[in-house]
C-alpha cells in the first residue's frame, strides 16, 4: 500500500513539474523532482511528547467516562506563513485523548503535503500507543530549494478507533 502511494505520488508531483514540457526537455523537470524529494525527505524532523497527563491542561474537557473515547485537537499551528527557499517550517499539533484503556491506545498520525489542493508527498506517517493526556507533535522540514513559488498546505489526520480529526494549515513560499 505504501509503495503504490509513492507511486502516486511521484506521478503527481512529476505531472505538477512536468506540465507544458516538451518531450525533450523531460530529463531537467525530472532532476528536479528528484532534488524536491531528496531535500526534503532529508531535512524532516519530528517529535512526540506528552505535556500533560490525564487531565488536560488549559480550557478543561469535562470528560464523563460514560462518553467513551475522547479525541480532540486542541491546538494546530503552522510557522513561518511566509517562507523562502531554504528556510524551515515547524508545523505543531497539540491533541488530547481521554477514555482510552489503561494500556494505551493505538493513535495513527499521517501529515501530508498539499500544492494546489493536490497531494504531493505524504512527510509523516506514524502508528503509536498513546494513554490519556494531552500529546503534542512537532515536524519541521527546510522547504527545498527547487519548491515552486506558491500555497502549500499540510493537513494533518489523526485517527483512533474509529474516531477521526483533521487538521490543514497553509504557508506561501516566496
Amino acid at each position: 500500500m505504501k509503495h503504490a502511494r509513492l507511486t502516486l505520488t511521484l506521478l503527481i508531483a512529476t505531472h505538477l513539474l512536468l506540465a507544458g514540457c516538451a518531450p525533450a526537455t523531460f530529463k531537467e523537470p525530472l532532476r528536479k523532482v528528484d532534488r524536491f524529494f531528496h531535500d526534503l525527505g532529508r531535512s524532516i524532523k519530528q517529535t512526540t511528547r506528552k505535556i500533560t497527563g490525564e487531565q488536560p491542561t488549559g480550557k478543561q474537557i469535562h470528560y464523563q467516562p460514560q462518553n467513551g473515547l475522547v479525541l480532540k485537537i486542541k491546538k494546530a499551528a503552522i510557522v513561518p506563513a511566509k517562507v523562502k527557499k531554504d528556510e524551515q517550517v515547524t508545523l505543531t499539533l497539540q491533541y488530547v485523548i481521554m477514555g482510552a484503556p489503561a494500556t494505551g491506545l493505538k493513535v495513527m498520525e499521517k501529515s501530508t503535503l498539499l500544492i494546489d489542493g493536490k497531494a504531493l508527498t505524504v512527510l509523516k506517517e506514524d502508528s503509536t500507543t498513546k494513554e490519556n493526556g494531552t500529546w503534542e507533535n512537532t515536524l519541521t522540514f527546510a522547504v527545498p530549494d527547487s519548491a515552486k513559488p506558491g500555497k502549500y498546505t499540510v493537513v494533518t489526520d489523526l485517527s483512533a478507533q474509529g474516531l477521526a480529526r483533521s487538521s490543514r494549515r497553509s504557508f506561501t513560499v516566496l
